[in-house]
């Protein structure tokens, strides 16, 4: 709209809340905001992650977050790599929760906490097992395991 020598934008009462909504939208999506914490290696034939209620199939590259729940079929298996350099192998009728992963050296701020809901899992310490010991732990229905080596296998019925 023109008004003398000044240009004027409306905009229409629905665009704007439009506009707001997306603006919302942005801000709101955590799995955006969140850092990745590892990538998938390897899976066989068939691995999937459930994040924020959504399933979705795992292949090589994909990225893994902190709150990410791993799942395998009854001949699947996944291999991850976390940031810290640690490795972890979720084998057939798998399912682990990453409930906490924190890498931060500089701070001296590191964790890392898994659930095993079932399955096994073999896993290799990276920096946060060398760093902190304790600050390793993996739970199980019956168990908190606190890693004080660098290898561990754990089998959930």
């Amino acid at each position: 709209m023109l008004l003398g020598n000044k240009t004027y934008l409306v905009l229409h009462k629905s665009a704007v809340h439009f506009v707001l909504l997306g603006v919302l939208l942005i801000f709101s999506l955590p799995s955006m905001a969140d850092e990745r914490i590892g990538l998938v290696k390897t899976y066989e034939p068939k691995a999937s992650v459930i994040r924020q209620g959504a399933e979705t199939a795992l292949g090589v590259g994909a990225e893994i977050f902190k709150g990410d729940t791993i799942v395998t079929d009854s001949s699947g298996a996944v291999g991850i790599i976390f940031n810290d350099g640690a490795v972890l192998t979720l084998g057939p009728s798998g399912k682990l929760i990453v409930e906490n992963f924190l890498f931060n050296p500089a701070e001296a701020k590191v964790s890392f906490l898994s659930r095993v809901i079932k399955g096994s899992v073999a896993f290799a310490s990276g920096a946060i097992g060398r760093i902190s010991p304790g600050s390793v732990q993996f739970k199980t229905p019956t168990a908190t395991l606190g890693l004080r080596g660098t290898k561990i296998l754990i089998k959930v019925d």
